[in-house]
């Protein structure tokens, strides 16, 4: 039977979490430009390129707000992880009379 072994690093689950959400905080700020994004289309004066902008924008803007959602979400769990894990290894020294 394989013996497994889980070696983890809770300051590097905090880190990532801490990396993904500043990623989500940019992507929430390009969803918050659709309005100038579009405006900047519909001052092209062509109906055909304004039309196709909007729709581009408007899936876009669904695609990253799924995204971000999803990656908050994961950012959220990494850093709960890595404080579990931290209060699991102070438990189990405490437990063992601080001894390594």
């Amino acid at each position: 039977m394989p013996v497994s072994q889980i070696e983890v690093d809770p300051a590097l689950l905090h880190r990532t979490g801490t990396r993904l959400r500043e990623a989500v905080s940019v992507a929430s700020e390009v969803r918050r430009s659709r309005g100038t994004l579009t405006s900047l289309a519909d001052d092209a004066g062509h109906a055909g390129l304004t039309g196709a902008v909007h729709i581009f924008v408007d899936r876009w803007n669904h695609g990253l707000a799924c995204l971000t959602e999803d990656a908050d979400r994961l950012a959220t769990m990494l850093a709960d992880s890595g404080r579990v894990y931290l209060q699991v290894e102070s438990a189990v020294l405490a437990a063992l009379g601080g001894r390594r």
